[in-house]
């Protein structure tokens, strides 16, 4: 069932707004054209109720102050 799915991948500790940008990043990744929608959300949801993520893993540091400098426009 696609609750039981939604709840074991919250259980990762993710909220809800990252795990639906999961979700369709994913679907988004891996649908096959002809195949059902629903399949690929199933799967999608199952990969990330079994797959145990960190914190550091869903979230990129922001960059380094020095890293990269913006030119002025004019």
């Amino acid at each position: 069932m696609r609750s039981d799915q939604i709840h074991r991948a919250l259980a990762q500790g993710m909220n809800r707004f990252e795990m639906c940008q999961l979700v369709a990043k994913g679907v988004k990744a891996t649908h096959k054209t002809g195949g059902r929608f629903e399949d690929t959300i199933n799967s999608a949801l199952d990969f990330l109720g079994t797959h145990e993520t960190t914190q550091a893993s869903m979230h990129t540091p922001p960059p380094q102050s020095g890293e990269k400098s913006l030119k002025p426009a004019a």
